[in-house]
């Protein structure tokens, strides 16, 4: 569908009329019913955006096809891109590395600190039931974990009066300049999250295999987008918060340009096309299984905000 679109030959549509009436040819119009409800519980699963996108465009998908894009989000998650957090596995397949289990299913490198779902990497194709059943045993761990450790206290490398100033920095940049100028979003003391948001959107777009360049970047475009982050992330800490949507807002965007920086020094890091379909790296636009048959771990240090990326071989457990 990527080519097609190159080519010129949009827009693309998925025709669920013809798809429901050739699956009702032999059914009860309650059956149809039945159907129907169906395949808004899949998408409802599955896509919950598309679910919204036809409410706001009047489309009923039994009677209207449904345009789409050709490929999923940039910023990839463990539904297809095996993305997310390294965590303990089980210990009852045989072969196993023993470093890949510490003692308490799902818990992260972080002791004490679980997740589930999209949070775990190297489990892509994890829809909403694979997730759900994931929390439940998460949290059977975490019960474990808790029985394990009931004397154990996690401390704060800092005071919270420390974490207190950082936490509605945003607030205090508001109150303190709001009156320098009459209009309260146009100051040059501060940035609103809006604004910040837009910028990191349009930066990976561009820059990191969005669908603004077809899903396609390269090293050079991946070198533009780290010093183009890094000004990001000076300019964050003049974000403004003037209530306490806007903090929510402020603080969803410092988590996003770390999500979205480690995304792009992966896409650096990994010279080669592991995903065809969702991103291109067009300077290595192939699967190289020779060098890259692994997984890629990150870890970033917050004391000197540095990024170090590793290799971790990858294990074929089931045959």
């Amino acid at each position: 569908m990527l080519e097609e679109m190159l080519a010129g030959r949009g827009p693309i549509y998925m025709d669920t009329p013809t798809a429901m009436q050739k699956l009702a040819e032999k059914m009860t119009p309650k059956e149809i019913k039945h159907l129907e409800a169906e395949a808004w519980e899949d998408f409802l699963d599955m896509t919950i955006g598309q679910c919204g996108i036809w409410a706001g465009e009047n489309v009923e998908p039994e009677k209207t096809p449904s345009e789409i894009m050709p490929t999923e989000p940039y910023l990839l998650g463990s539904h297809s891109g095996c993305a997310g957090i390294w965590v303990s596995g089980p210990t009852d397949l045989p072969g196993v590395p023993k470093e890949w289990s510490w003692g308490y299913r799902s818990m992260t490198t972080v002791k004490g600190l679980f997740t589930a779902g999209d949070g775990v990497g190297a489990s892509g194709h994890k829809f909403s039931s694979g997730s759900f059943t994931e929390g439940r045993i998460a949290a059977k761990a975490m019960v474990r974990f808790v029985l394990d450790n009931k004397e154990w206290k996690p401390e704060s490398s800092r005071t919270t009066a420390e974490l207190v100033e950082e936490i509605y920095r945003p607030v205090k940049t508001f109150l303190e300049h709001k009156d320098y100028t009459t209009a309260i979003d146009v100051n040059p003391h501060y940035i609103t999250p809006k604004m910040l948001q837009f910028r990191l959107q349009k930066l990976m777009d561009e820059y990191v295999a969005g669908v603004a360049t077809f899903y396609r970047t390269n090293g050079a475009m991946l070198k533009v987008a780290e010093k183009k982050l890094e000004m990001l992330k000076e300019d964050s800490l003049k974000m403004r918060a003037k209530d306490l949507h806007e903090l929510l807002r402020a603080w969803e965007n410092y988590h996003r340009i770390i999500a979205a920086e480690a995304h792009m020094k992966h896409i650096q890091f990994r010279e080669e096309t592991r995903y065809p379909g969702f991103y291109y790296r067009m300077d290595h636009n192939y699967i190289d299984d020779e060098n890259w048959k692994c997984f890629v771990n990150s870890h970033y240090d917050r004391n000197t905000k540095q990024w170090a990326i590793k290799k971790v071989p990858y294990v074929q457990l089931i045959k």
